[in-house]
């Protein structure tokens, strides 16, 4: 009888044990199933340096982007550090495989260094912020 009980305990847990892994199994998979159809923002470079520019000269630039996911992606916002800066992009959703530019011009009047940071919000559950990065050094037109 004590050996019956014994017998039925081992069983059970061992049921129980292998539902837990095959939960966990399930769940796991679900995951990444999951991460699989999200959108993924891919930047051609997250950086700019202008190097040493005059005042007044052209501050525009171009980042680069693709949607490597399978799912739209969403740019939801953008914060840039200063007031010194334009910043446009679509509101639109970038398809799968299609590309976006976010367009940044900095205000080349202002003179010195230049250490500025926009920050990317998207859907892209991976790397739902991302930080863009402005470096270089104005300096006065010389007459």
């Amino acid at each position: 009888m004590n050996r019956l009980i014994k017998n039925s305990l081992n069983y059970s847990l061992a049921v129980y044990f292998f539902c837990f892994l095959v939960v966990i199994s399930i769940n796991a998979n679900a995951q990444k199933n999951r991460v699989n159809t999200q959108p993924k923002i891919t930047f051609e470079t997250t950086s700019h340096n202008y190097g040493v520019i005059f005042a007044g000269d052209n501050g525009e630039v171009d980042f680069n982007f693709k949607n490597e996911g399978k799912s739209p992606l969403i740019i939801s916002n953008i914060v840039s550090s200063c007031g010194c800066m334009i910043v446009k992009w679509s509101k639109d959703p970038i398809m799968p495989n299609k590309k976006g530019t976010i367009k940044v011009a900095y205000n080349t009047n202002i003179i010195g260094d230049i250490k500025r940071s926009i920050t990317v919000s998207t859907n892209d559950q991976s790397q739902n912020r991302i930080v863009l990065i402005l470096t270089g050094k104005v300096v006065a037109k010389t007459k």
